[in-house]
């Protein structure tokens, strides 16, 4: 029995399926949210394409059906048709020549020379080559849209190989890719190109029927005026107002250009004004100590990176409870050095805040359901804060956002959480961090933490105690804190008497380097 026993309990071990990390847990919700999003996005730009494509049709079915036949769409084999009609123009007409010649000889009398010339070709009317030229315009334009349309439709269609780790990345790169090489600006302008061909279908027409039906002509000219001032007043509607639905790709640019020459002339005016000679005011800098190099870091952080984009995408993606909650477990496996141009400090703070709600005696609590998201959040703005203020301490986009962040108006911290010290103990250091002039005294010895979060708080105060050292000179009060705090426990985990040694040799005149603080393994 006992043999049996062991058996069955090994089996069963090896049944058991492991937990995914805190990465893959992330990049498996970041593929559900990413395939929503993509496939509306895709969905988007392929029916602006194939209406680009098709310019007109009422069957939607039948168009995406023979797609790939129709390809230039209706507007060239109209433009084609008048083309076909012109040509003739262009040629010498040899049926009307030699009817001309025959009569020449019909009315000939015998014995009487006849004087008159016979007939030759000089060549087509002027406006004929002209209108032809403006039709063939016309049509290269519409064509050269469809061949764009197509390139677009390969553009979405690209697909790349690789775990679905590989694939968010590259997801997110292409992405990233789309916006600084203007994709959307690069599509929206096919049918910038598409109303540029009518224009010129319709001044083409207009100037052939002008000499063989002034009426006809007057017609043409007439509707296509007013579609060129129809479209001159919603561009200028739209330049003046971004509220204006009548956006285009011509109102955008000229937007832009007014607000590039509003900045030129902003700054053309400021270097004109005298400089202050008095010298105050002037902004100090902190010693931007080395931040660690990447050869310095672990491997398994190379794509670090890129997993940064697409936290930062995925908040813009969703504000579901589910994905918060998996990327606030993420984002303190990251180490946010230089290698991330910035920090999405304010969603985070903003998903923390989210995830609050004030109680009916004036306290913000965690709504009922929240407080997993809530821990999760205000770790990871802790882990964010304190570790890019290490490494990147000249960091003025960290900075700027913490300047936006008015957390002295809400503290967090008081005594009603129910007996959960880890998310009680975690608003205290977050009221120290980003409360100002709020400094909370901290009731250390109420506490009873679990050893998970005994040691996350260590490596946390960890870098609070070198940036108080680093400004202050000495430790910070919650530092000192939680020393006395863990040196009465009874038991310590060894990463907390890692850190609390860590921290005393700093109280001694010790000055690590960034990368100390970093590496959890150096503790």
């Amino acid at each position: 029995m006992g043999l049996r026993r062991d058996l069955a309990n090994a089996l069963k071990a090896t049944l058991v399926k492991q937990e995914p990390d805190a990465r893959t847990r992330f990049h498996e919700q970041f593929r559900k949210e990413a395939d929503d999003h993509d496939r509306d996005f895709h969905k988007k730009y392929h029916d602006d394409l194939n209406t680009t494509l098709i310019f007109v049709s009422n069957d939607r079915s039948y168009a995406f059906r023979f797609l790939n036949v129709i390809q230039a769409g209706l507007f060239s084999a109209v433009a084609s048709a008048f083309i076909v009609e012109i040509q003739s123009q262009l040629r010498p007409d040899y049926q009307e020549l030699s009817f001309v010649a025959l009569t020449m000889l019909l009315n000939a009398t015998p014995g009487i020379s006849n004087q008159t010339a016979i007939p030759t070709w000089s060549g087509p009317d002027p406006s004929d080559v002209q209108a032809q030229s403006i039709m063939f315009a016309s049509l290269a334009s519409a064509l050269i849209a469809a061949f764009l349309a197509t390139l677009g439709k390969q553009w979405l269609n690209l697909h790349v190989e690789g775990s679905f780790i590989d694939r968010n990345r590259h997801r997110e790169l292409r992405m990233r890719g789309m916006i600084t090489w203007k994709f959307k600006f690069v599509m929206e302008c096919l049918p910038l190109i598409m109303q540029g061909s009518l224009l010129l279908l319709g001044y083409a027409l207009g100037q052939y029927f002008w000499d063989l039906s002034r009426p006809v002509s007057s017609v043409i000219i007439g509707f296509t005026a007013f579609g060129v001032a129809f479209y001159v007043f919603i561009v200028s509607a739209a330049t003046y107002s971004r509220a204006c639905p009548f956006q285009t790709p011509v109102s955008i640019g000229l937007r832009f250009i007014i607000q590039y020459c509003r900045d030129t002339v902003a700054k053309i005016n400021k270097t004109t004004q005298k400089p202050n000679q008095s010298g105050q005011g002037l902004p100090t800098h902190r010693t931007q100590t080395t931040p660690p190099s990447k050869s310095n870091l672990d491997e398994e952080d190379s794509e670090v990176p890129a997993d940064s984009n697409c936290i930062t995408t995925m908040f813009r993606m969703t504000k579901a409870s589910e994905s918060i909650v998996t990327i606030m477990a993420y984002i303190p496996e990251i180490t946010w050095d230089t290698r991330m141009k910035s920090v999405p400090l304010l969603q985070v703070y903003q998903a923390l805040r989210d995830s609050l709600w004030r109680s009916a005696y004036g306290k913000t609590i965690p709504r009922p359901g929240a407080s997993k998201r809530a821990l999760g959040s205000a770790k990871a703005l802790l882990h964010l804060y304190v570790q890019r203020r290490c490494i990147c301490p000249a960091d003025e986009g960290l900075t700027n956002q913490v300047r936006l962040i008015d957390h002295g108006v809400q503290p967090l911290a008081h005594n009603d959480f129910d007996g959960d010290f880890d998310l009680q103990s975690t608003f205290y250091i977050v009221d120290w961090a980003f409360g100002g002039n709020l400094k909370p005294q901290i009731p250390w010895s109420d506490f009873k933490l679990s050893k998970s979060h005994h040691c996350w708080l260590g490596y946390i105060l960890r870098y609070r105690a070198w940036d108080s050292v680093q400004t202050q000179g000495r430790l910070s009060d919650d530092v000192r804190g939680f020393l006395g705090y863990s040196l009465e426990c009874d038991t310590l985990p060894d990463r907390v008497v890692a850190d609390c040694l860590f921290i005393i040799n700093m109280m001694v005149g010790y000055q690590p380097q960034p990368l100390e603080l970093v590496d959890k393994d150096q503790r």
